[in-house]
């Protein structure tokens, strides 16, 4: 049954995972049993977790506050962002072409990272990165990325190439995963049983890391606080790049863009406020007409992004405190997440895609939680079979 869970958990197909049992295992099961005992098993850590964030609710406030054990981190850090899945009820058929009915639904995705860095006087990195400084790499991010966290994990490389340009950033010990569908309060109460667990609350350093979608920083507040607020550099720098290139000639967008984001870079964002403040007044507010590309409502909208993320965005001060400052393990593992439950001819029911996505992130997560589930299992069978 355990290596039947993991093949269906990590092979892109429960067809894949017989064939891959098959000829690694030498054991015959079919795909059916296979996705019955994957959904099962599935559902049953479901139930564990529920278990669990009841029982984090029903916790005083002094026992929040402090670590369930003595492995306390110095340096915590939480980052949360969406998917998307394809969900069908049993028997609903696929909308013929050209329809607009979709099946695609969001999903949601937390990494707890326990951390290691050192803390500076002063910004051990003030230069912009030349991999943000280059205008050709950040037109092709800019496009990828805008509108999609799944687009930008597969990106160009210029998230891991800044990593290794900042030799004193964060370093990660230990990861832990949560994914699911559900509403989003229920989502951030999830995430934050778990980042007790880890014992985060007793941190010295917390951050919390995610772009500016409305929702991430609704969980921030109700659940995460107390952690230092931090908007993903990458999807600023994005926005800054597309401000600076609208409605202007290809030879005039460089030396703006990298005098725009080298304030950024420095958390100087009231300056680049003030600039495009005045960009748009030349290009006039956006009309009804205009178009999502049209340089009115490309500056309105990063002026509008600015504005409201600007208390995120200071990042000279965030890496002298040793602080990541990029999404970028998130959306990692977005993309890993994907591999086996996104794709065009993909259909889930709603308790099967949470069954997949919380076996997935239970096999991502260095805590390795599936190891003590299958020690204890024995243990809590009952002797009555399971027909779900």
């Amino acid at each position: 049954m355990k290596k039947a869970v993991y093949a269906g958990t990590n092979a892109t197909s429960f067809r894949q995972a017989e064939s891959d049992l098959k000829e690694e295992a030498e054991l015959s099961i079919s795909q059916q049993r296979i996705m019955r005992v994957t959904k099962r098993i599935g559902q049953e850590r479901i139930d564990q977790r529920d278990e669990a964030v009841e029982q984090w609710r029903a916790l005083p406030l002094p026992e929040l506050q402090r670590s369930p054990h003595e492995h306390v981190p110095s340096l915590a850090c939480v980052q949360v962002d969406g998917g998307r899945i394809q969900i069908r009820k049993d028997g609903e058929e696929s909308p013929p072409e050209g329809s607009r009915k979709s099946f695609w639904r969001e999903t949601n995705a937390a990494v707890l990272l326990r951390m290691h860095s050192v803390q500076h006087e002063t910004d051990p990195c003030p230069k912009l990165p030349e991999s943000f400084a280059n205008v050709a790499r950040m037109a092709q991010l800019s496009r990828e990325i805008k509108g999609s966290s799944a687009a930008a994990a597969e990106a160009p490389s210029a998230r891991e190439e800044h990593e290794q340009e900042r030799p004193e950033r964060p370093k990660v010990l230990a990861k832990n995963v949560v994914a699911m569908r559900c509403r989003d309060d229920d989502f951030g109460a999830h995430v934050a049983t778990a980042a007790w667990e880890s014992g985060f609350a007793a941190a010295m350093r917390k951050a919390f890391v995610a772009d500016g979608l409305p929702v991430n920083w609704t969980i921030w507040r109700k659940h995460f606080s107390h952690y230092t607020p931090i908007l993903d550099f990458v999807h600023a720098v994005c926005y800054v790049f597309n401000a600076a290139a609208a409605g202007r000639p290809l030879d005039d967008v460089a030396e703006i863009y990298r005098r725009w984001a080298q304030w950024t870079w420095s958390g100087q964002v009231d300056q680049v406020i003030g600039e495009l403040q005045t960009r748009q007044q030349e290009l006039g507010l956006p009309q009804d007409g205009d178009a999502e590309t049209h340089p009115r409502r490309v500056v309105s909208e990063a002026l509008c992004y600015l504005r409201n993320q600007q208390s995120r965005m200071r990042y000279a001060e965030y890496r002298r405190q040793g602080l990541p400052i990029t999404s970028a393990y998130i959306e990692s593992t977005i993309k890993q997440l994907n591999r086996r439950v996104k794709g065009s001819e993909k259909f889930w029911t709603d308790g099967g895609a949470e069954a997949l996505l919380q076996l997935s992130a239970d096999h991502l997560s260095d805590r390795a939680p599936l190891n003590k589930f299958w020690q204890e299992r024995p243990t809590q069978s009952t002797g009555y079979r399971c027909y779900r």
